[in-house]
């Protein structure tokens, strides 16, 4: 079996000021509150290392250029970056912890911020400022822990559903579907002559069960992040309308591209995908009829029982350091990144998705249509991974509990007791 496409990158260490340990000023400047956002440029001095895991290949250049904008205005700092690939970001922030060398400014996924502001190692941000920042709540949601703003997202990866028109067309299907039941009647309308409805599962299976779960009106935990809630009604109702489609052949468990390679949908197997604004540069680059304006359709994935569509977002967090040793001139870089400038140089360069629509006008964004369809919903985009403390501990044994689901070697109700026990265990021992 081919493995499965994932969002992350493998990519190395760029040659842009590398560093293997976070370092600082020889004064340290962290506090208990929120950090100061605020400091005059003059005060500011010493090194600040940036922990993250973008800008890999020809982004490095760009993220050389953001960086140099933050130290000609702010001449007595040196910045540092510490490049990692995502699949060893966890790895590395743990080394970090245990050897007391945590980076100054650290990017991370979207549901790590309250393991890691639970460790003590992102800073509280002052919340008159992200309030000011104008951000969509649904996206401000991922930021929070104990009611705190602990990160900011700075380029988001957002899925929705996309749709080959003319398979569309030729099966007299004139309106995209508004509901879950209607969507899974038209994937299994287009299932057929060697097409699949609804590619669901070619991008990361845990994260596609949970965009499913939330658009049943689900959650994964409660509001304190301290009682599991995935295992109720609304997982088991996702699981089988999964199931349901996969007994017609309108969703297929094996139906994956290799990595690197177009998806089903691309290659016109799939009539149906649920998509990432990632994909963008893969179908600019091997498909680029897919990149032209309104070659495809687009629609949120529908809410159930009279839930709204949700997007679900993934991404990119920025967060300062709690035990960061220079945590003033860490705050000003954080805050230098978020301006509108900054942010549209960086998505532009990444190849993700910009927090906010109020960034000056860039054509690698405004020319990428899954980024601008996201744009226009940054709103729905309520779908995330995460909410307690114990997600990190949580997150890579879920998939196969819902695989072992998928492929008959359990059923819902084994699948849900399991994830209850799996997050019980976890949350225990914080």
């Amino acid at each position: 079996m081919l493995s499965r496409r994932s969002m992350i990158s493998a990519a190395g260490a760029t040659g842009i000021g590398l560093t293997a340990a976070a370092c600082g000023s020889t004064e340290d400047t962290s506090t208990g509150g929120p950090v100061n956002i605020d400091a005059e440029a003059t005060d500011l001095s010493g090194d600040v290392t940036l922990l993250t895991p973008d800008f890999t290949g020809d982004a490095a250049a760009e993220l050389k250029d953001m960086i140099k904008a933050f130290t000609d205005e702010n001449s007595g700092v040196k910045v540092k970056v510490d490049q990692v690939a995502w699949d060893k970001l966890n790895e590395k922030l743990s080394t970090s912890i245990a050897g007391g060398l945590v980076a100054d400014v650290i990017m991370s996924g979207v549901g790590w911020t309250p393991p890691f502001a639970h460790k003590e190692i992102f800073a509280e941000l002052p919340s008159d400022y992200v309030d000011g920042l104008g951000l969509d709540e649904a996206l401000l949601g991922s930021c929070r822990y104990e009611d705190k703003y602990y990160s900011l997202p700075i380029g988001m990866d957002l899925r929705f559903v996309v749709y080959n028109k003319e398979m569309f067309a030729a099966k007299g299907i004139t309106e995209a579907p508004t509901t879950m039941d209607e969507l899974a009647e038209v994937a299994n309308e287009l299932t057929g002559d060697g097409v699949v409805g609804f590619d669901l599962l070619t991008k990361n299976i845990r994260q596609a069960w949970i965009h499913l779960l939330y658009a049943f009106g689900g959650t994964l935990f409660s509001e304190d992040g301290l009682t599991p809630t995935l295992q109720e009604e609304p997982g088991a109702k996702a699981t089988q309308w999964i199931l349901d489609l996969m007994d017609k052949g309108a969703v297929d468990y094996d139906l994956q591209a290799a990595e690197g390679q177009p998806t089903p949908f691309m290659q016109g197997a799939a009539a149906m995908q649920l998509v990432s604004t990632a994909d963008w540069i893969t179908w600019a680059d091997m498909t680029p009829e897919l990149a032209k304006k309104d070659a495809v359709g687009m629609f949120l994935l529908p809410g159930a029982d009279g839930n709204d569509p949700v997007m679900f977002q993934g991404g990119t967090m920025i967060s300062v350091g709690q035990r960061s040793k220079n945590q003033d001139a860490a705050a000003a870089l954080v805050k230098h990144l978020m301006t509108p400038e900054m942010l549209a140089a960086g998505n532009a360069a990444t190849g993700k998705v910009p927090p906010t629509p109020d960034i000056p006008d860039t054509p690698e964004i405004t020319e990428n249509y899954l980024t601008t369809f996201a744009l226009e919903h940054l709103d729905k985009a309520g779908a995330a991974e995460g909410g307690s403390a114990a997600w990190m501990e949580i997150r890579g044994n879920l998939q196969p509990l819902i695989e072992a689901c998928l492929t008959g070697q359990s059923d819902v109700q084994k699948m849900l007791d399991d994830m209850k026990a799996l997050c019980d265990d976890a949350i225990s021992r914080l």
